[in-house]
């Protein structure tokens, strides 16, 4: 027997326990089992998983984007483009979208826009999404040079 205190701080002993259990619960009646019924013979053809009819959607292919496939550009403005790159540092062969800010102002988003646009060669391309290289994605300075053709003529526009 347990013992509870009231609201006044007087002890008064309980009767069951302080706290019902798994088993303190009163059992109930299992429940009657059914019989099984007859069922018709299962055809072995019909039982397996079907597929679905029709065309089944393969995934997209996945194409890499070459220099034969970009637009052609005003001979002034790659030259323009070819003297911009040729002023950035020499160490720098890849570069990442903060140094392509930091060298060209060109935004990250712009970047992202051209490449999906398909101005870029290298990037490779899956049903018009731009795949992943890597954590970080670094251009080339031919990348690069394709990259700013495409901006510098759409300023130009």
């Amino acid at each position: 027997m347990t013992e509870v205190r009231t609201a006044k701080g007087a002890r008064k002993p309980r009767n069951g326990p302080a706290q019902l259990s798994l088993f303190d619960t009163p059992l109930e009646a299992p429940a009657p089992l059914r019989t099984p019924v007859a069922s018709a013979p299962v055809d072995k053809v019909s039982a397996t998983v079907s597929r679905p009819r029709g065309r089944v959607a393969r995934p997209p292919e996945i194409m890499t984007l070459k220099p034969e496939d970009m637009p052609d550009y005003p001979l002034d403005l790659v030259t323009q483009v070819e003297q911009e790159i040729a002023a950035i540092p020499t160490d720098r062969v890849l570069l990442t979208y903060k140094e392509i800010w930091d060298y060209f102002g060109v935004s990250r988003a712009t970047v992202v826009r051209r490449m999906k646009d398909g101005l870029v060669p290298g990037i490779r391309m899956s049903g018009g999404r731009v795949l992943d290289d890597g954590p970080v994605r670094r251009l080339s300075r031919v990348q690069v040079r394709w990259l700013l053709l495409a901006v510098r003529r759409r300023r130009s526009a």
